[in-house]
């Protein structure tokens, strides 16, 4: 599978795909949401890991351009994040995120999460 990595920290850009390539799989990184959709639409990934916590457009927001684009809407997304609110997880949950992950987590957490949000 092709990931979509979202996230401003390269550090945490790097233990995602290194988790993700380890199990197998492929990934294009993006450091914020409006590098996220310019990415999508380069090549459509099969899943995407997305902070909440970004510049320019944070996640939430991602979440909810996601939600009215009839091309994009389909593919799964998992939120990983440092806030673990459960009124953030509900607003992700609700603007249509497949999953939900708090950092830091495990590299068998994050697998996990993946099969669940895709189906694998």
């Amino acid at each position: 599978m092709k990931f979509l990595v979202v996230d401003d920290s390269a550090t945490m850009r790097k233990i995602v795909s290194l988790a993700l390539t380890g199990a197998g799989h492929s990934y294009a990184e993006a450091g914020n949401g409006r590098e996220a959709l310019e990415a999508i639409r380069s090549g459509k990934p099969d899943c995407i890991l997305l902070d909440i916590n970004m510049p320019e457009m944070n996640g939430i927001d991602f979440l909810k351009v996601r939600s009215g684009d009839s091309a994009i809407k389909s593919i799964p997304v998992i939120v990983l994040t440092t806030q673990d609110e459960e009124a953030l997880r509900a607003e992700a949950i609700g603007l249509g995120a497949n999953g939900f992950l708090p950092k830091p987590f495990q590299k068998e957490a994050l697998l996990d999460a993946v099969k669940t949000a895709t189906k694998l």
